[in-house]
This record gives C-alpha cells, sequence and structure tokens, in this order.
C-alpha cells in the first residue's frame, strides 16, 4: 500500500465551508494507519479518522474549549461535515519533546499545570464526553495482567527478574495512598514525549484522544515516571528541578514506586505481531535491566523521603 499520492482524486474529508465533494488532493501521506498529512489549496493538515463519531466529539469538544483560553497550547479543530474525523493545521518545522532535555521538560511541565488549571475557567465535570479515571483500579488490572504474561517475560528477563519486577507492583499496591478525587481537573492521559511538539518557540500539546477527567496528581505522578528513566531513576535531581513537585512525591511515594513503565512496554511487547515483536524486545530488555538495577536505589530513596 502506498503512503505517498501526489495530485490525486482521493476523497478526503472536506474543510467548511466547501462542499462535500471530491477533493483533488496535492499530497497526501500516511503517518498512521488512521492519520494522514494532507496538503492541498487550503494549506498543510493533520487529519485522522476515529473509529465513531462520539470519539471524535471528545477530541472536538476540548479543543473546543481550550482554544479560546489566552495563548492556546493547542492547534485549532478546522470544521468539516465528516465528523468522524479531526482536521488540524500541520504544525510546521516541529519536533517532538525529549524528556532527556531539561528545557524540554520544564516547558512540558508548563504546559501540563497550565492544563490542569483550566479547572478555574472550564467545568470539565459537567461535560458528558469525558469520564473520571481510577488509576489505582487500572494499575491493579495491569499488574493481574503482568501476572498472566510472567511466562513471556521470563523467556526474555529470566525467572528471577520477572519475580522481582512483579514483587515491585505487589509491594507498591500494598501500601498505596487513595488520590482525593474531589478536586478533579481535565487529564491528557498520555503524556509520552511524542505528544508534545516544539517549533522551537512554542509548544503544543496533541492527541487528546485518552483524556479523563482525574485530581492533577495522579498525571503528575505518571509524567514523573515518564522522565524518571531518561535522568536515571534520581528522584532527588527531580525534586532540585521541580521543588513544586515535591509535595505529590511525598504523599504518593508508592505510586512512585510501581513499575508502571516496565508493565505498560511488557504488555504492548506481548500483543505486537510476531514480524514486530523481536526488535522491539531487544530495546526493551535493556531498558528494563537499567530499571530493574535503579529500583532498589529509587525505592530506597523514596521510603526515606
Amino acid at each position: 500500500m502506498r503512503t505517498d499520492l501526489l495530485c490525486t482524486g482521493i476523497s478526503m474529508p472536506t474543510i467548511s465551508p466547501s462542499p462535500p465533494l471530491l477533493i483533488v488532493s496535492y499530497y497526501i501521506k500516511q503517518i498512521k494507519k488512521n492519520v494522514w498529512k494532507w496538503r492541498n489549496e487550503n494549506g498543510v493538515f493533520s487529519v485522522k479518522k476515529y473509529p465513531s463519531e462520539q470519539q471524535a466529539e471528545k477530541i472536538r469538544f476540548i479543543h473546543d474549549k481550550l482554544q479560546y483560553i489566552e495563548d492556546p497550547f493547542v492547534l485549532p479543530v478546522v470544521e468539516s461535515p465528516q465528523l468522524d474525523f479531526i482536521i488540524q493545521p500541520w504544525f510546521q518545522g516541529t519536533h517532538t519533546v525529549n524528556y532527556s532535555n531539561e528545557e524540554d521538560r520544564k516547558a512540558v511541565y508548563s504546559l501540563l499545570t497550565r492544563l490542569h488549571e483550566t479547572n478555574e475557567i472550564i467545568d470539565w465535570e459537567d461535560s458528558k464526553v469525558l469520564y473520571a479515571f481510577n488509576l489505582i483500579s487500572k494499575w491493579q488490572n495491569r499488574l493481574l495482567k503482568m501476572k498472566e504474561i510472567s511466562f513471556f517475560v521470563e523467556s526474555f528477563i529470566g525467572v528471577n527478574n520477572t519475580k522481582i519486577l512483579l514483587m515491585y507492583g505487589d509491594m507498591a499496591l500494598k501500601d498505596m495512598k487513595a488520590f482525593d478525587m474531589k478536586d478533579r481537573t481535565l487529564l491528557h492521559g498520555d503524556v509520552v514525549h511524542h505528544n508534545f511538539l516544539s517549533d522551537g518557540s512554542a509548544y503544543k500539546i496533541i492527541d487528546f484522544d485518552l483524556a479523563v477527567i482525574g485530581p492533577k496528581e495522579m498525571e503528575s505522578i505518571l509524567w514523573m515516571h515518564r522522565v524518571l528513566s531518561e535522568i536515571d531513576y534520581d528522584i532527588h535531581f527531580l525534586m532540585s528541578e521541580f521543588p513544586m513537585l515535591e509535595t505529590i512525591v511525598h504523599q504518593h511515594k508508592e505510586a512512585m514506586m510501581y513499575p508502571n513503565e516496565l508493565y505498560r512496554e511488557w504488555l504492548y511487547a506481548f500483543a505486537l505481531p510476531v514480524e514486530r515483536k523481536q526488535k522491539f524486545i531487544e530495546q526493551l530488555v535493556p531498558y528494563t535491566n537499567k530499571a530493574l538495577t535503579e529500583w532498589p536505589n529509587l525505592c530506597y530513596n523514596l521510603s526515606k523521603l
């Protein structure tokens, strides 16, 4: 299947106020299974097709709310009669952030803080397209799934290391403090680095597919999990760089000890088709070994806070 189509008569979603006719596209490049880069007479756009109109409506709702705040950090959604598509201007000259870079870390956390503070002006709780998020419940289910595929993990990192990996999850969940669900806000839901773009002067958040409502502390912890592997799991360094996170770390030490990143990646590896599995695991095994080497020190430092 070709992913680059030049000057073709492919039927792409129309952009209002254009009539819903066949558009002659100057250039279409498939980025993912349901995402295209589309250049036409109106400019360059990102086009994403959703499984249902309801899912696309959730994205449209979030962007409609966020694009009117001061100095918006999201890209606008272009009107289109095809309700299962989301069309946005292409953010030109951008790169995804790198969590090993201090400037990018600080910029992303600033964006997340601004996002979480929108509950002061937007009543996300009143939304009919966003559901409440329970992180602990999700982590309990994730650990159960990890135990179900332990045979698979053992075949790559050994029985002992797999037992240790599962033990960290059991220990963390056993004493994990519940989150205060009273003060909830919009959470992005997927703070992986490639959902934050920079053109060198501005940063934007993209891909709100997994957005939910919940306490901001949940997303702060998930973001710290993403960052720790890029800074050698040094919790003291992280708190010195982001002193505003100290209270969250102190209150939720056990949540910081939960090996969420490792569980998610191994579950993803298990689900991959055979032709893609080996290449991914070749990267995942050293990543896991590095984490397991650093985890005792991380847990010790957290326990002493």
